[in-house]
């Protein structure tokens, strides 16, 4: 077993995180303080694990800095997940926060993703120090059907009813598509908002195909070509609610993170920019922001 060194950072209210879909499994969880991180998203979860979509499935566009991913929720399932998080949990510092992003498995009918949040989510209770509904990925067929507020509405209030078995407060977020603006959003935020949520994530990948050896690949892009249109769903959501926004896609630079904190996102997140930016990327932005924002 690695011994890890205590850590000397300071990570009082560093609002860098890392996004869900890097640390699938809770693999690398203990380490992540080190790199300059002051939360992680663990997943996407699901009660039962799966293996994802059929390889190839993550790309990098080097000339665009992106990524194209249809990586299809391939997790080890909320039961070995939630052991790892509680392993982890000890060797964390003081104030870092673990999120989860829960998911419903690909064979699970829309009818019953309910059913399947809310198991997610009952793995977690004593561990989890916010959730994550995560409606918006584009590589679960069917997946993003849930992002009306008939569908989604049910699921949150199921969600927060299981949560409430903790016996403690803790917060629950959904996580939406960066293609849902206009009234769609609007009227989606603010039923969300009604039924209790307490923030939102803006964006997930944007939607689109990778042409791999002549063949039609669909899955999402993240990276350098999703930075102004999150950061516009960051604006337009913000005019919408008072709710806490974290924002996560395309922050690929400090000045990246700078506009997002100083647009009004309670936090950010990093995928691809930890990517391309090199490990110690988060705790690069983390030492300009003590700086730059009171």
């Amino acid at each position: 077993m690695v011994r890890l060194l205590p850590l000397q950072a300071n990570l009082k209210n560093n609002p860098i995180g890392l996004a869900a879909g890097f640390d699938k499994n809770a693999d690398i969880l203990p380490l992540l303080p080190y790199f300059g991180f002051g939360h992680a998203e663990i997943g996407t979860v699901t009660p039962l694990p799966q293996g994802g979509n059929e390889r190839p499935r993550l790309f990098r566009i080097p000339k665009d800095r992106t990524l194209f991913n249809r990586m299809g929720f391939n997790n080890l399932g909320a039961g070995i997940i939630s052991e790892r998080v509680r392993k982890a949990k000890p060797l964390l510092p003081s104030g870092f926060k673990v999120g989860i992003n829960l998911g419903k498995n690909k064979l699970t009918p829309d009818a019953d993703a309910a059913l399947d949040y809310v198991k997610a989510a009952r793995s977690f209770l004593d561990t989890a120090d916010y959730f994550v509904i995560n409606v918006s990925s584009p590589n679960t067929p069917g997946l993003r059907a849930l992002q009306t507020p008939e569908a989604l509405v049910p699921i949150v209030q199921q969600v927060k009813g299981a949560l409430q078995e903790s016996g403690r407060e803790i917060p629950l977020y959904v996580k939406l598509a960066p293609e849902m603006t206009g009234e769609p959003l609007m009227k989606l935020i603010q039923a969300l908002e009604s039924a209790g949520v307490s923030g939102f994530i803006l964006t997930n990948t944007l939607g689109g195909v990778y042409i791999y050896r002549e063949k039609e690949l669909p899955g999402g892009y993240s990276g350098q070509n999703l930075s102004s249109l999150s950061l516009e769903r960051l604006l337009e959501a913000k005019t919408y609610t008072s709710l806490p926004i974290i924002s996560a896609g395309g922050i690929m630079t400090v000045e990246d993170a700078l506009k997002r904190l100083k647009a009004g996102a309670s936090e950010i997140q990093l995928y691809t920019g930890w990517i391309y930016g090199g490990p110690f990327f988060a705790k690069k932005i983390w030492k300009v922001i003590q700086r730059s924002i009171p």
